[in-house]
């Protein structure tokens, strides 16, 4: 039996998967969960702690990881693959090396020259991103797909290959105007981005933005300061109807920028955590844009999966 590890290890939490190796996707046995790259002040130590009985048990095997381990605060630096690339170029440009009698295999983040003429980089979801190509067929269809998240990935696809990709930095944009800004000092008590959301007052935030086109987010924000103010909204509604501005908008002006550069836009793919991309789903329906959704979670391993096939021939 062949066996291989393969695993997430993120800036804040590392997961990673015993894995057993048969045709098609790789078979997750066992996982286990750590520490994330920014804690972590050796990261060998670490990797080992987490996957030495693994390899007590079953001795030296592969090991495929993805996420902030390859950045500049990870194990070791893995350089970002320019696009266009799909898995095939992402297998050769693994970054490769040994450690706890294992190779290790480090996947690089994607780069590119984005639609608005920006440098653009990603780490982490690129795995997530060609774990749902990989149920695609390798043809001419262009797809627009986004990842939410606190950096959002906006992603111009053609078959399983990357074209280009804008980020949305609204998810941190929120989370600053909450904590530490007016808007945050409006509501009653300290904002809490566990508390669950108001799905009414998220779709009255989304329509506002969605009906006006003209209504530039710097210039809807303040309306949640103003609506507690004249009792037109309550503090706890708040962060939901600013949640729904805010998505609404950054949905709004990415189908706008990508049509305005020619493509069609009627379907838009959503990969990522359920609840942000329910939310994401919402403001497309009020768009009149269809969705496809897939969970995170399952199109990571997809994709780890995706590349580790690839890798013995690349490596050759």
């Amino acid at each position: 039996m062949t066996m291989l590890i393969a695993g997430d290890w993120g800036s804040s939490n590392m997961r990673l998967h015993l894995c057993r190796v048969e045709e098609g996707p790789l078979i997750p046995v066992e996982t286990v969960r750590g520490k994330g790259a920014k804690d972590v002040a050796d990261h060998e130590t670490a990797f080992r702690a987490a996957a030495g009985d693994w390899i007590d048990r079953h001795g030296p095997m592969p090991v495929l990881l993805s996420g902030m381990i390859g950045s500049t605060i990870g194990w070791r630096e893995a350089a970002y693959l320019p696009c266009p690339a799909g898995p095939q170029a992402m297998a050769g440009a693994l970054l490769r090396f040994e450690a706890a009698g294992c190779p290790i295999a480090i996947v690089p983040g994607l780069s590119c020259r984005n639609i608005f003429g920006q440098p653009d980089v990603m780490r982490g979801e690129e795995v997530q991103l060609f774990g749902w190509l990989a149920g695609v067929t390798d043809d001419d269809t262009e797809r627009l797909i986004c990842l939410p998240g606190t950096h959002a990935k906006w992603v111009r696809t053609q078959g399983r290959t990357v074209l280009d990709f804008v980020t949305s930095m609204q998810g941190e944009m929120r989370e600053l105007l909450l904590a530490h800004g007016l808007l945050g000092r409006s509501l009653a008590k300290p904002y809490d981005p566990a508390a669950p959301t108001d799905i009414a007052a998220f779709d009255v935030g989304a329509r506002l933005v969605i009906d006006d086109p003209t209504l530039a987010i710097e210039h809807g924000l303040f309306a949640l300061r103003s609506r507690i103010l004249m009792g037109e909204l309550t503090s706890d509604a708040a962060p939901s109807f600013l949640s729904g501005l805010m998505i609404g908008a950054e949905v709004r002006d990415a189908v706008a920028a990508h049509r305005a550069r020619g493509m069609a836009v009627e379907t838009i793919v959503l990969v990522g955590a359920e609840l942000l991309v329910d939310l994401y789903g919402r403001v497309c329906d009020r768009l009149g844009i269809a969705t496809e959704k897939a969970a995170g979670d399952g199109t990571a391993l997809a994709g780890l999966s995706a590349i580790a096939a690839r890798m013995e021939a690349a490596a050759a």
